[in-house]
């Protein structure tokens, strides 16, 4: 079994895969690495990436949480989603990012946060 998961990450470390959003009369490809976070903002979300400025998309958070997620991003807060490849560090006023944001956690997901970035272990 270990054989089996060791393959198949290996082979998912090879495949890039691609988003594709429409944007602006055309479509934005990109992969989930290119993005650092996603802030919500009432029927709009707005995009922040490593490469390229932000942009608003007319969709819900939660549309982009379904899709973000097994990417390894993470819901901290109702308006936000981190990607936790780009988390620099953690502490009481939240989470900081590689790009200098500074991210709120909601109180009601702090433990499951912290549990995800390896701050508290496993077991409760």
């Amino acid at each position: 079994m270990n054989n089996a998961m060791i393959n198949t990450n290996q082979l998912s470390a090879r495949v890039k895969k691609y988003i594709h959003l429409p944007y602006k009369g055309g479509i934005h490809i990109f992969t989930p690495d290119q993005i650092v976070r996603l802030e919500a903002d009432s029927n709009y979300t707005q995009i922040y990436f490593t490469d390229h400025r932000p942009i608003i998309m007319a969709k819900v958070l939660a549309d982009y949480e379904e899709m973000l997620i097994p990417f390894g991003f993470l819901r901290t807060h109702r308006s936000h989603l981190v990607n936790k490849k780009h988390i620099e560090t953690v502490d009481d006023s939240g989470i900081h990012m590689k790009d200098s944001s500074t991210i709120e956690i909601s109180r009601r997901k702090k433990r499951d946060v912290l549990r995800e970035v390896q701050f508290l272990p496993q077991a409760a």
